[in-house]
């Protein structure tokens, strides 16, 4: 009987690229030319269906892209290496078979600097195509040639593909893909569970009493990108106005906007700025969540609704949710805990973790946000109000996981409801009959009667039933 075959995963090594100025240069010209062939592909897509005709799928595209970059005014898209293309018009089919299981928004047109990627694959008949001398590594991409990057750790496994970006700062890097990785092996934990309860000011309290502060990395360069900004938006207003534009009103499409040297360079410290607060709220996350995975067995979280916290009607607010990225914790939690093997439970976001008291169980329906520490009613007992939710995540999610549900993001005592009022997750507990609810709400909005549209001072049509 052949013994098993050891573990293996799947991951991405991410590298900081070194590409010469002419490879640099032909990047740059694919990642346009990666923007105008979605943006044709999608134009295709809407003429055929305005026919009404079938949505074409990847092959047709493909047939069709063979063509037009050979002929006509296309011709300089032979210039440059086709698979970057190809994987755009995967790419663009991957997006509408998410937005028809209605995972994502229907695919848009691509606006000109929004494209800074492009993915190659890794010919596996092909030897060679990635090598490393010390801490130097070299990598064969099609049309481009064999790019320098920076080797910081072991490349295991098979490397399928690379992705090539980016940044704001004009850094590059590569994303190479690799499966068959070995696992490597767990280390022992420091206890058998743990609950995280995820905010704003502590990005992080942990049920053994550990707090993480937030790092508010853009809160710190905020006002030198403010500064910044408002200097660049100075050149661009003078810029305009020199083109006998009003900076007040909407550009013209398609206009093109000469930059000065301190335009060019205010841009510069921009995106600068942009990716030290990305690299420093980066390495705060993988800190917090290699921490996490460290401590214990089970790790229990919860459901949050981020996107929902970023439409909040606070600017303040919405800027402390993005600048926390407490959805990128929950990520790199689900892949780390994965690769360690340990358990992360997911606790329903209706589970009144703040309002439960983690001595008696009772459930106070009157707290507040404001109410940062609490005695409950019931026992006397005073909480902290983030440390007492740890703690009630932690046994919530122990309680899923012994009833076999710990992988659903619903839990059995808020029924998987939506939210209906303040104290409808307490035990026993149902909300009025009229309570309003997410439901109810856009129902009632359906429903109503549109007011008329109102009238500019120069309308002068005849009323209704005149002329």
């Amino acid at each position: 009987m052949s013994e098993p075959s050891p573990p293996t995963l799947d991951r991405a090594y991410r590298v900081r690229l070194r590409p010469t100025p002419a490879q640099a240069l032909m990047l740059r010209r694919i990642f346009g030319a990666r923007r105008a062939v979605w943006n044709w592909a999608l134009a295709e897509q809407a003429a055929a269906r305005a026919r009404g005709e079938k949505r074409p799928g990847l092959a047709t595209l493909s047939a069709a892209f063979t063509t037009r970059r050979s002929t006509g005014e296309t011709a300089w898209l032979s210039q440059l290496p086709r698979e970057p293309f190809d994987q755009t018009l995967r790419d663009l089919e991957a997006a509408w078979s998410r937005f028809f299981k209605g995972q994502n928004r229907r695919p848009t047109r691509k606006r000109f600097g929004t494209v800074n990627a492009a993915r190659f694959t890794l010919d596996q008949r092909r030897a060679g195509l990635v090598t490393i001398a010390g801490k130097t590594g070299r990598v064969q991409l099609d049309g481009i040639g064999r790019v320098r990057f920076r080797v910081t750790e072991e490349m295991t496994g098979r490397l399928r593909s690379v992705t090539v970006s980016v940044d704001p700062a004009g850094r590059w890097f590569a994303s190479v893909t690799a499966d068959q990785v070995p696992a490597v092996a767990a280390l022992p934990a420091e206890r058998s569970s743990i609950g995280i309860d995820l905010g704003l000011k502590d990005t992080a309290v942990l049920s053994d009493g550990t707090r993480v502060a937030a790092a508010k990395s853009l809160t710190t360069k905020r006002k030198r990108l403010r500064r910044y900004q408002r200097s660049y938006n100075r050149g661009r207003d003078a810029q305009l106005q020199a083109l006998g534009l009003d900076p007040r009103k909407p550009i013209p499409k398609g206009t093109r906007i000469p930059s000065s040297n301190r335009m060019r360079k205010r841009k510069a410290q921009i995106g600068r700025l942009h990716a030290q607060v990305a690299d420093a709220r980066r390495d705060h996350q993988h800190q917090l969540t290699a921490m996490a995975v460290t401590k214990a067995e089970v790790i229990g979280i919860e459901d949050l609704a981020v996107k929902a916290m970023g439409r909040s009607l606070h600017r303040g607010f919405r800027r402390s949710v993005a600048d926390a990225g407490l959805g990128e914790i929950r990520r790199q939690l689900t892949y780390k805990a994965a690769w360690q093997g340990r358990v992360v439970s997911v606790v329903d976001r209706y589970y009144p973790s703040s309002k439960t008291c983690s001595a008696c169980g009772a459930v106070n329906a009157a707290l507040t946000l404001r109410d940062r520490r609490w005695v409950c009613p019931a026992c006397g007992v005073q909480h902290d109000r983030d440390a007492n939710a740890a703690t009630n995540i932690e046994r919530e999610a122990l309680r899923r996981l012994a009833e076999g549900s710990g992988d659903s993001p619903a839990t059995p005592r808020s029924g998987g409801r939506k939210a209906r009022g303040a104290d409808a997750c307490a035990a026993g507990r149902t909300s009025p009959a009229g309570q309003p609810t997410a439901r109810k709400r856009e129902l009632s909005y359906r429903g109503a009667q549109r007011r008329p549209p109102a009238k500019a001072e120069h309308d002068v049509s005849p009323p209704a039933g005149e002329g």
